[in-house]
């Protein structure tokens, strides 16, 4: 099953299609939790909110430094909200992305980078998140005509996040299909090759994380998003999916 829906979604990168955007002419950064190989423009930034259980808030700040290479940080934590104690991340999270070529007829546009924030909450006896942060990457993203735009995306990434005794490589999938200018119906298939060892299911039960989502636009500078991630309650411990909610801020400085 894993094998071809990789077979599958290299097909769709490599057949002729159209280049695509979002909102003010800008590529969407990331598909749910994983990158896409878009980026901001130069002189462009986005401010991002993202709230998940547990009153879990994570502050992200984005900049396009040039037309291929762009840079960002985020911060935050879980029980932020409410009156428990705040269990901050660690760290910062630290965004580099560099796109190697943009898109043409016969061609995705393909992107390398490293993202070290991970999503849910932080597991200090095996430091790591609940959902991996990508860590290092390469991903490909391909448009497509049809209603205003359809995207096909497919990477492979390395996390650092392998105390736990998984350093697997990973592969995520991911597309993304605006109805019009105003909605875009988001999914995301993680196969987390990197969750757990086989022999010690920790946190993941092998099934690997999907994620759907609606992105709507607003004026073209806000960005508002609905996420329901882990349907396949690829956990132990899940009673149910995740429900995230996102805000994100987009505008130019030149």
């Amino acid at each position: 099953m894993k094998k071809s829906l990789a077979v599958l979604w290299l097909f769709v990168l490599v057949f002729p299609a159209r280049m695509w955007s979002q909102g003010t002419e800008v590529a969407p950064r990331h598909i749910i939790d994983f990158p896409t190989a878009g980026l901001l423009p130069r002189g462009g930034f986005d401010l991002q909110m993202r709230f998940s259980g547990d009153s879990g808030v994570i502050f992200g700040l984005n900049a396009g430094i040039s037309e291929h290479f762009m840079f960002g940080v985020s911060y935050g934590g879980t029980n932020i909200l409410g009156e428990k104690t705040a269990n901050w991340n660690p760290a910062p999270g630290v965004l580099v992305k560099y796109q190697l070529w943009g898109e043409s007829i016969g061609f995705p546009s393909v992107t390398i980078g490293f993202e070290s924030q991970g999503y849910g909450a932080y597991v200090d006896s095996l430091k790591r998140f609940t959902n991996k942060s990508p860590g290092f990457y390469a991903v490909a993203s391909k448009g497509y005509d049809l209603l205003e735009h359809l995207d096909f995306h497919g990477g492979i990434n390395y996390s650092l996040e392998n105390d736990d005794g998984d350093n697997d490589p990973n592969l995520f999938l991911g597309m993304t299909l605006a109805f019009n200018r105003d909605i875009e119906f988001l999914s995301e298939y993680d196969v987390a090759f990197n969750d757990s060892p086989e022999a010690d299911r920790t946190i993941g039960d092998g099934n690997g994380y999907l994620n759907l989502g609606l992105r709507l636009t607003i004026e073209e500078v806000v960005y508002l998003e609905l996420l329901l991630k882990n349907l396949f309650k690829n956990r132990t411990s899940a009673e149910d999916y995740n429900r995230e909610f996102k805000i994100t801020y987009f505008q130019f400085i030149l």
